[in-house]
């Protein structure tokens, strides 16, 4: 089983249009947490994992690091991540625990996983704004959760490099923690926008439990009459509706061949003449003789 295979997310082209609306979580710590890797899960489940698995509280400090505007292609490549891949590979040897989820099915709200590691662990939060590039020489004793916040990744041909860059950031904000403290790492990231649709992802802060993926279609206005403008309420009905639509159409020529064939066989039914004779019996002596 190879699940924690970072540098796997991408695995063809094919299964990026089925999850478009999913993103990647990470987790990476130098304690002892029992988690489950995944190829896809659920938000509220995922956050019900996390519960489990971070209620003994197993570190001093709890990076929680949200980068939106990310799919799992964004990592398909070394170049992506190195860092944090190092550490959800195990190629960094103080790592003892490690989890990927591929595919997060619904947004994962990294306010969820804050106010559960301050309700069950009593931490205090340091926030980090990453879009100044500033952060704490030290940070305080634990237990405490980092909370960084990097910006939206743009769409431009310098997305590979912002990630990079915010890769690096996250590692010099990591290598700040006493080296004597136990430390875990949840990247949370959520979906990123696809210029040739017109839906765009958000997160509705309000109902953090929902499954769906909530989508804020862009609708166009411009037929609408707006407060200014003059009412068209002076068209006809037949100029604001349209009634004649081409399945009524299509219907009605159906019902008048259905009716000219009924015609017809009807028609023809009852042209048919037959003598009455035809059912006399013939007593002439001919027919007499035929039978004998």
């Amino acid at each position: 089983m190879h699940l924690s295979r970072f540098w796997l997310l991408a695995l063809g082209a094919a299964a990026v249009d089925a999850f478009r609306d999913t993103s990647p979580f990470f987790l990476a710590s130098t304690s002892e947490v029992l988690t489950n890797s995944a190829y896809i899960k659920a938000g509220t489940s995922l956050l019900d994992d996390l519960s489990s698995a971070l209620g003994s509280c197993p570190s001093d400090y709890y990076v929680v690091v949200h980068q939106p505007g990310v799919h799992s292609t964004d990592f398909a490549t070394r170049k992506s991540a190195p860092r944090l891949g190092a550490k959800v590979l195990g190629k960094d040897k103080a790592i003892r625990s490690k989890m990927t989820v591929h595919e997060v099915a619904g947004l994962l709200n990294t306010k969820d996983v804050k106010d559960l590691l301050e309700r069950k662990c009593k931490t205090h939060t340091t926030t980090i704004d990453a879009s100044s590039g500033s952060y704490p020489s030290y940070f305080d004793e634990g237990p405490r959760i980092i909370d960084v916040e990097f910006p939206m990744l743009s769409l431009g041909s310098d997305r590979a490099q912002r990630l990079s860059e915010n890769d690096g950031l996250l590692a010099d904000i990591v290598d700040r923690i006493p080296s004597s403290s136990k430390f875990t790492i949840l990247y949370v990231t959520s979906p990123r926008e696809f210029p040739e649709t017109d839906s765009v992802v958000y997160d509705s802060g309000e109902d953090s439990y929902q499954d769906s993926v909530h989508m804020d279609l862009k609708r166009d206005y411009s037929s609408h009459s707006y407060a200014g403008k003059p009412s068209s309420s002076s068209k006809s009905l037949f100029q604001e509706y349209q009634y004649f639509t081409p399945g009524i159409f299509m219907g009605l020529l159906a019902f008048l061949l259905f009716i000219v064939i009924s015609y017809i066989g009807v028609s023809a039914l009852s042209s048919l003449q037959v003598p009455y004779a035809a059912f006399e019996r013939d007593t002439s002596a001919a027919a007499q003789k035929k039978q004998q």
